[in-house]
């Protein structure tokens, strides 16, 4: 299997446990008046996205690499900032999620094009519902953020 693509894939999952963790810093630092309900929705997203950390990782011993595997390694990689802050506004939640998930969509896209080159629907499937379930959360997201 190409190089180039699990390469990307690798990234995928380094960026993968950076919004990971920063989920996690949002839902247990979230402050105001909605704080339920961006505690619930981050809580929801980390979920999601742990699920595609392990299906990536898997997928990146299906086609014979090595996924990536320390903090060290994920930083070096990503394309995410960590998140550094410890108190949040809804409205910088939504804002920051939103912002990494353009990021995330726009990689998502070309690993699915970097599959479809290789001929490897499995990761094209993958990568195709990931930037399905991205769309779906932009939408909400935006649709919060423009009340």
């Amino acid at each position: 299997m190409s190089e180039k693509l699990t390469q990307a894939l690798n990234k995928t999952l380094a960026n993968l446990h950076i919004i990971n963790v920063k989920l996690h810093s949002y839902h247990w630092n979230i402050q105001g008046i909605q704080f339920f309900s961006i505690h619930n929705m981050t809580e929801g997203y980390y979920d999601y996205f742990f699920g595609l950390y392990d299906d990536v990782a898997e997928r990146i011993l299906q086609l014979k690499a090595k996924p990536l595997a320390t903090v060290k390694e994920y930083l070096e990689n990503a394309t995410l900032e960590e998140e550094t802050g410890n108190k949040f506004t809804a409205r910088e939640v939504l804002d920051k999620v939103r912002s990494d998930f353009d990021l995330l969509l726009k990689e998502a896209k070309s690993v699915s094009d970097l599959a479809g080159e290789a001929g490897d629907t499995t990761t094209g499937n993958i990568m195709d519902d990931y930037v399905q379930w991205l769309e779906k959360a932009i939408w909400m997201i935006d649709s919060s953020l423009d009340a």
